[in-house]
Protein backbone atom coordinates (compact mmCIF):
# COMPACT_ATOMS: atom_id res chain seq x y z
CA UNK A 1 0.00 0.00 0.00
CA UNK A 2 2.96 2.01 0.65
CA UNK A 3 4.47 2.13 -2.46
CA UNK A 4 1.36 2.61 -4.33
CA UNK A 5 0.85 5.72 -2.80
CA UNK A 6 4.51 7.27 -3.08
CA UNK A 7 3.71 6.46 -6.75
CA UNK A 8 0.78 8.27 -6.92
CA UNK A 9 2.56 11.28 -5.49
CA UNK A 10 5.27 11.01 -7.75
CA UNK A 11 2.64 11.31 -10.72
CA UNK A 12 0.93 13.97 -9.29
CA UNK A 13 4.01 16.02 -8.93
CA UNK A 14 4.84 15.66 -12.12
CA UNK A 15 1.37 16.11 -13.37
CA UNK A 16 1.33 19.38 -11.42
CA UNK A 17 4.92 20.83 -12.46
CA UNK A 18 3.48 20.51 -16.20
CA UNK A 19 0.48 22.52 -15.65
CA UNK A 20 1.95 25.38 -13.79
CA UNK A 21 4.24 25.73 -16.84
CA UNK A 22 1.42 25.63 -19.25
CA UNK A 23 -0.26 28.24 -16.79
CA UNK A 24 2.98 30.21 -17.27
CA UNK A 25 3.02 30.10 -20.74
CA UNK A 26 -0.86 31.61 -21.23
CA UNK A 27 -0.51 34.02 -18.56
CA UNK A 28 3.28 35.40 -20.45
CA UNK A 29 0.95 35.16 -24.23
CA UNK A 30 -1.89 36.78 -22.82
CA UNK A 31 0.62 40.22 -21.08
CA UNK A 32 2.25 40.26 -24.39
CA UNK A 33 -0.88 40.58 -26.28
CA UNK A 34 -2.41 43.30 -24.23
CA UNK A 35 0.68 44.92 -24.04
CA UNK A 36 1.31 45.22 -27.98
CA UNK A 37 0.42 48.33 -29.69
CA UNK A 38 -2.77 47.45 -32.19
CA UNK A 39 -1.63 47.73 -36.00
CA UNK A 40 -3.94 50.32 -37.47
CA UNK A 41 -5.92 49.08 -40.72
CA UNK A 42 -7.81 52.58 -41.13
CA UNK A 43 -4.12 54.42 -41.41
CA UNK A 44 -1.10 52.86 -41.47
CA UNK A 45 0.62 55.78 -42.53
CA UNK A 46 1.61 56.70 -39.05
CA UNK A 47 5.01 55.63 -38.54
CA UNK A 48 6.12 56.77 -42.20
CA UNK A 49 4.78 60.37 -41.63
CA UNK A 50 6.14 60.62 -38.04
CA UNK A 51 8.54 62.53 -38.98
CA UNK A 52 6.71 65.10 -40.58
CA UNK A 53 6.89 67.87 -37.97
CA UNK A 54 10.73 67.83 -37.62
CA UNK A 55 11.36 68.36 -41.37
CA UNK A 56 13.59 70.85 -41.93
CA UNK A 57 12.81 74.13 -43.93
CA UNK A 58 13.61 74.89 -47.54
CA UNK A 59 15.78 77.32 -47.74
CA UNK A 60 18.36 77.79 -50.46
CA UNK A 61 19.31 74.22 -51.34
CA UNK A 62 16.13 73.26 -53.37
CA UNK A 63 17.27 70.75 -55.06
CA UNK A 64 19.02 68.36 -52.32
CA UNK A 65 15.00 69.06 -50.60
CA UNK A 66 13.52 67.90 -54.11
CA UNK A 67 16.09 65.29 -54.61
CA UNK A 68 14.91 63.88 -51.26
CA UNK A 69 11.53 64.59 -50.88
CA UNK A 70 11.60 62.33 -54.58
CA UNK A 71 13.29 59.58 -53.02
CA UNK A 72 11.08 58.95 -50.13
CA UNK A 73 7.75 59.65 -52.33
CA UNK A 74 9.35 56.58 -55.07
CA UNK A 75 9.74 54.09 -52.23
CA UNK A 76 6.02 54.66 -50.81
CA UNK A 77 4.44 51.05 -51.43
CA UNK A 78 1.94 51.71 -54.14
CA UNK A 79 -1.46 50.17 -51.69
CA UNK A 80 -0.45 53.33 -49.40
CA UNK A 81 -0.50 55.64 -52.61
CA UNK A 82 -4.05 54.25 -53.61
CA UNK A 83 -5.32 54.60 -50.04
CA UNK A 84 -3.42 58.49 -49.96
CA UNK A 85 -4.98 59.06 -53.19
CA UNK A 86 -8.78 58.08 -52.60
CA UNK A 87 -8.38 60.61 -49.65
CA UNK A 88 -7.12 63.58 -50.99
CA UNK A 89 -9.85 62.55 -53.90
CA UNK A 90 -12.82 62.45 -51.46
CA UNK A 91 -11.59 65.98 -49.71
CA UNK A 92 -11.01 67.55 -53.27
CA UNK A 93 -14.98 67.11 -54.01
CA UNK A 94 -16.16 67.89 -51.05
CA UNK A 95 -14.48 72.17 -51.84
CA UNK A 96 -16.79 73.89 -52.69
CA UNK A 97 -14.78 75.12 -55.24
CA UNK A 98 -14.62 71.74 -56.73
CA UNK A 99 -18.95 71.97 -56.37
CA UNK A 100 -19.21 74.49 -58.46
CA UNK A 101 -16.43 73.76 -61.09
CA UNK A 102 -17.06 73.48 -64.94
CA UNK A 103 -13.81 72.22 -65.95
CA UNK A 104 -11.05 71.18 -63.43
CA UNK A 105 -7.75 70.78 -64.41
CA UNK A 106 -6.11 67.20 -62.84
CA UNK A 107 -3.02 65.03 -64.01
CA UNK A 108 -2.20 61.20 -63.37
CA UNK A 109 -0.16 60.86 -60.49
CA UNK A 110 2.87 58.81 -61.46
CA UNK A 111 5.83 57.54 -59.43
CA UNK A 112 4.37 58.14 -56.35
CA UNK A 113 2.27 61.30 -56.33
CA UNK A 114 -1.06 61.41 -55.20
CA UNK A 115 -3.55 60.43 -57.87
CA UNK A 116 -6.63 62.78 -58.74
CA UNK A 117 -7.03 61.22 -62.28
CA UNK A 118 -10.28 59.35 -60.95
CA UNK A 119 -11.65 62.63 -60.80
CA UNK A 120 -12.96 61.65 -64.45
CA UNK A 121 -15.22 59.62 -63.84
CA UNK A 122 -17.01 62.35 -62.03
CA UNK A 123 -20.65 63.56 -63.73
CA UNK A 124 -20.39 66.57 -62.16
CA UNK A 125 -18.18 68.45 -64.50
CA UNK A 126 -15.22 68.23 -67.00
CA UNK A 127 -11.75 67.09 -66.32
CA UNK A 128 -9.00 68.40 -68.45
CA UNK A 129 -5.54 66.74 -67.82
CA UNK A 130 -1.94 68.84 -69.18
CA UNK A 131 -0.40 68.10 -72.32
CA UNK A 132 3.64 68.31 -71.90
CA UNK A 133 6.05 69.76 -74.74
CA UNK A 134 9.48 70.82 -73.62
CA UNK A 135 10.08 74.62 -72.83
CA UNK A 136 6.05 75.40 -73.53
CA UNK A 137 3.48 76.16 -71.22
CA UNK A 138 1.12 73.36 -70.17
CA UNK A 139 -1.94 72.95 -72.93
CA UNK A 140 -4.63 71.62 -70.92
CA UNK A 141 -7.07 69.30 -73.36
CA UNK A 142 -10.23 67.19 -72.08
CA UNK A 143 -9.56 64.11 -73.53
CA UNK A 144 -12.07 62.58 -76.27
CA UNK A 145 -9.99 59.01 -76.10
CA UNK A 146 -7.73 57.01 -74.21
CA UNK A 147 -4.38 58.74 -72.86
CA UNK A 148 -0.83 58.20 -74.20
CA UNK A 149 2.53 58.22 -72.63
CA UNK A 150 3.74 61.93 -72.73
CA UNK A 151 7.51 62.91 -72.84
CA UNK A 152 8.50 62.05 -69.14
CA UNK A 153 6.74 59.11 -69.21
CA UNK A 154 3.26 61.00 -67.78
CA UNK A 155 -0.11 59.42 -69.91
CA UNK A 156 -1.64 62.51 -71.38
CA UNK A 157 -4.48 63.11 -74.20
CA UNK A 158 -3.93 62.79 -77.40
CA UNK A 159 -7.10 64.24 -78.97
CA UNK A 160 -10.01 66.36 -77.20
CA UNK A 161 -10.85 69.46 -76.79
CA UNK A 162 -8.19 71.89 -75.61
CA UNK A 163 -9.28 74.29 -72.64
CA UNK A 164 -7.25 77.92 -72.40
CA UNK A 165 -5.27 77.44 -68.85
CA UNK A 166 -6.35 80.38 -67.41
CA UNK A 167 -10.33 79.44 -68.03
CA UNK A 168 -9.79 76.36 -66.10
CA UNK A 169 -11.94 76.96 -62.61
CA UNK A 170 -9.89 74.27 -60.57
CA UNK A 171 -6.56 73.28 -61.18
CA UNK A 172 -4.94 70.67 -59.03
CA UNK A 173 -1.23 71.11 -59.06
CA UNK A 174 1.48 68.03 -58.35
CA UNK A 175 4.29 69.33 -56.31
CA UNK A 176 7.44 68.00 -54.34
CA UNK A 177 7.21 70.15 -51.21
CA UNK A 178 4.96 72.88 -50.13
CA UNK A 179 4.91 74.71 -47.18
CA UNK A 180 1.61 76.11 -45.13
CA UNK A 181 1.68 79.70 -46.66
CA UNK A 182 1.08 77.79 -50.35
CA UNK A 183 5.10 78.24 -51.16
CA UNK A 184 5.49 75.53 -53.77
CA UNK A 185 8.32 73.38 -54.97
CA UNK A 186 7.81 71.72 -58.16
CA UNK A 187 9.77 69.04 -60.40
CA UNK A 188 12.34 71.67 -61.54
CA UNK A 189 11.04 72.02 -65.43
CA UNK A 190 8.56 75.21 -64.43
CA UNK A 191 6.18 73.87 -66.06
CA UNK A 192 3.20 75.03 -63.91
CA UNK A 193 4.80 78.14 -62.70
CA UNK A 194 4.84 79.32 -66.30
CA UNK A 195 1.82 78.28 -67.18
CA UNK A 196 -0.22 80.09 -64.43
CA UNK A 197 2.15 82.72 -64.31
CA UNK A 198 -0.06 85.40 -66.36
CA UNK A 199 -3.45 84.01 -65.02
CA UNK A 200 -2.92 85.87 -61.82
CA UNK A 201 -3.16 89.28 -63.91
CA UNK A 202 -5.68 87.94 -66.37
CA UNK A 203 -9.78 89.05 -65.58
CA UNK A 204 -10.72 86.57 -62.81
CA UNK A 205 -7.36 85.83 -61.31
CA UNK A 206 -7.48 82.55 -63.14
CA UNK A 207 -8.50 79.39 -61.51
CA UNK A 208 -8.19 77.41 -58.05
CA UNK A 209 -4.65 76.03 -57.52
CA UNK A 210 -5.26 73.38 -55.65
CA UNK A 211 -1.49 71.94 -54.94
CA UNK A 212 -1.68 68.11 -53.18
CA UNK A 213 0.42 65.89 -52.04
CA UNK A 214 0.93 63.64 -49.10
CA UNK A 215 1.16 64.70 -46.42
CA UNK A 216 4.99 64.74 -45.42
CA UNK A 217 5.34 66.21 -48.24
CA UNK A 218 4.04 69.86 -46.41
CA UNK A 219 7.11 71.32 -44.75
CA UNK A 220 7.74 74.17 -42.10
CA UNK A 221 9.07 76.86 -44.44
CA UNK A 222 9.82 77.36 -48.25
CA UNK A 223 12.03 81.05 -49.46
CA UNK A 224 9.73 81.81 -52.25
CA UNK A 225 11.33 82.38 -55.76
CA UNK A 226 10.63 85.40 -58.12
CA UNK A 227 9.01 83.29 -60.82
CA UNK A 228 7.26 80.69 -57.93
CA UNK A 229 3.44 80.40 -58.25
CA UNK A 230 2.00 79.63 -55.09
CA UNK A 231 -1.14 77.77 -54.12
CA UNK A 232 -4.46 78.79 -52.79
CA UNK A 233 -5.58 75.52 -51.32
CA UNK A 234 -3.72 72.45 -50.11
CA UNK A 235 -4.80 69.06 -49.61
CA UNK A 236 -2.88 66.13 -48.07
CA UNK A 237 -4.44 62.86 -46.81
CA UNK A 238 -3.85 64.15 -43.49
CA UNK A 239 -6.10 66.95 -44.16
CA UNK A 240 -6.67 70.92 -46.09
CA UNK A 241 -4.72 73.66 -45.72
CA UNK A 242 -5.75 76.98 -46.75
CA UNK A 243 -2.71 79.13 -46.76
CA UNK A 244 -3.84 82.98 -44.67
CA UNK A 245 -7.26 81.35 -43.64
Amino acid sequence: GDTGHRGWSHTEGRDTTCCRLALSNVVCLFFFMIRRPPRSTLFPYTTLFRSDLTMESVRGDVSRVRSGMLTRRRALAPDLVVRASALVVERILGLPEVRDAQVVGAYMGVRGEVDPSLLRDEPGFEVAFPVTREGEALRFVVPSGPLRAGPFGIPQPDSGREVYPCTLDVALVPLVAVDSRGNRVGHGAGFYDRTFADCRGSEGGGPVLVGICHAFQVVPEIDPRPWDVSMDLLVTDAGLIRPGG
